[in-house]
């Protein structure tokens, strides 16, 4: 079993670094590390992806935000409207990263006249070492604590052994992302664009079922409130439905069935 531990900042001198967006910082460095040699690869330019990327990266959190404060919590922001903008103490969605995210790249690439299925892929085939970051991150900081197991990869959380889901999407992004490396080159453009929904959206969506979907009191510092579900299922997953038929979509509308 793996053991718990609790550390969401770091403290050196006046300066506070908050663990969770350290590892956003580490992921979004290691993505750039990567897009640099891809864009070598491909013969695209390295400027082009880094300023998609920060648009992307600005609409995703601008989404996450506004996503968790509307459909996870809503009744604690309307009473406590200042919260919304303290980001550093958690609250983000990745169904609303995604969307929001997703539009603001199609839209600069649209503004920018870039080719959306050559750059998407670079991007797509980059992106999982970003993700690896984050949610080790999640885990870190236990954010996204599941239900009681008591299999030897459940985390010691106090009160009772869990799944962490954090710690399991990072895992599964870790394999989505050797997959990447190690597969042939595609032979069609548009492929990763297509794959990443493929595959992520399924991850996501079983593994909301073991969400926690208890009020838990962690520690003196730490409490977590469980998701809002509608009609037994959480927002993410709803949101992993539509991202998968975009995945689908996008093979058919791409004529990539043969590759993939």
């Amino acid at each position: 079993m793996l053991p718990y531990f609790e550390q969401t900042t770091i403290q050196i001198g006046p300066l506070v670094i908050y663990i969770w967006g350290l590892f956003i910082a580490l992921g979004f460095g290691a993505f750039l590390a990567a897009a640099y040699r891809e864009s070598k690869r491909t013969h695209t330019s390295f400027d082009s992806i880094t300023d998609l990327s920060l648009w992307t990266i600005f609409g995703a959190f601008l989404g996450a935000r506004l996503a968790h404060v509307l459909f996870y919590e809503p009744s604690y922001f309307l009473a406590h409207p200042t919260e919304i903008l303290k980001v550093w103490n958690g609250g983000l969605s990745s169904v609303g990263g995604i969307i929001f995210g997703v539009a603001t790249a199609l839209f600069f690439v649209w503004y920018k006249k870039m080719d959306v299925k050559v750059y998407g892929d670079v991007i797509m085939r980059c992106m999982p070492v970003a993700w690896i970051f984050g949610r080790f991150g999640c885990y870190v900081t236990h954010m996204h604590p599941g239900i009681r197991s008591a299999t030897w990869f459940a985390v010691a959380y106090p009160g009772a052994p869990r799944f962490d889901l954090g710690l399991l999407e990072c895992v599964g992004w870790i394999l989505i992302g050797l997959l990447f490396w190690l597969m042939p080159k595609p032979k069609k453009s548009g492929t990763y664009l297509a794959l990443v929904p493929l595959l992520y959206a399924p991850l996501r969506f079983g593994l909301d079922f073991f969400r926690s979907d208890e009020m838990l009191g962690m520690s003196d510092t730490m409490t977590f409130t469980p998701d809002a579900r509608y009609f037994g299922l959480t927002p993410a997953q709803y949101g992993m439905i539509a991202l998968f038929g975009v995945g689908v979509w996008m093979v058919y509308r791409f004529k990539l069935l043969k590759n993939i």
